[in-house]
């Protein structure tokens, strides 16, 4: 055998011994359990006082299915003394009302204190009537009562067609300590649309 023949064959066995060699497994990719690891928005399970003041119903009404879907604490804000049904007329300016929310920013209506776990809550929905375009002063009342600071509140009126804007820009330039989250107008709203709301803002419902 001449050597051009034999460096052939050495050439030819060696490639093929090594093609038989065990290769380093290489793991398939799983596409549906890359899926079930991916990362979801889980809501919270937060501690919520839902606190409103009503003067028709409506606030009370909407405050009460808020707090059914999530197990959160109901709290009425109580004047020491009730508003009359005069305060409904809008354009009569000798109403309490009237006069409440057009005099100086510093009045604020006596309320009844009687919440006792402020600090308690994680999430305070703070429920009002839209007044003249503004929260209502018991409103201010209520944050001027108990401390908040640190916690985050989130808004919610009532009202026929003005939207919450005004009362949550004024209510936010007051009290820059709370941590405001945007709110919306709830009077409108079927039970699936308060329950979307309300994971919106990472809280968990039933």
């Amino acid at each position: 055998m001449n050597l051009k023949l034999s460096l052939f064959l050495f050439c030819f066995m060696a490639v093929f011994t090594g093609c038989g060699k065990d290769q380093p497994y290489a793991p398939q990719e799983n596409p549906q359990e890359d899926s079930q690891e991916e990362a979801q928005t889980q809501v919270k399970d937060a501690k919520v006082l839902v606190a409103f003041f009503s003067f028709t119903g409506t606030t009370k009404s909407a405050a009460t299915k808020l707090a059914g879907l999530n197990d959160g604490t109901l709290y009425l804000i109580e004047p020491e003394t009730p508003y009359g049904s005069e305060n409904s007329n809008h354009y009569d300016k000798s109403t309490r009302a009237y006069q409440e929310q057009y005099g100086p920013a510093s009045v604020r209506p006596a309320i009844k204190k009687t919440l006792k776990d402020a600090d308690g809550c994680d999430i305070v929905l703070l429920g009002f009537p839209v007044w003249y375009g503004k929260a209502p002063r018991v409103v201010f009342s209520f944050l001027d009562s108990y401390s908040f600071k640190g916690k985050t509140v989130v808004p919610f009126i009532t009202s026929g067609s003005t939207g919450i804007s005004s009362a949550a820009s004024e209510l936010k330039s007051a009290y820059p300590d709370l941590s405001w989250k945007t709110g919306d107008r709830l009077n409108d709203k079927s039970t699936e649309q308060l329950k979307s709301w309300l994971e919106s803002l990472g809280i968990k419902v039933k």
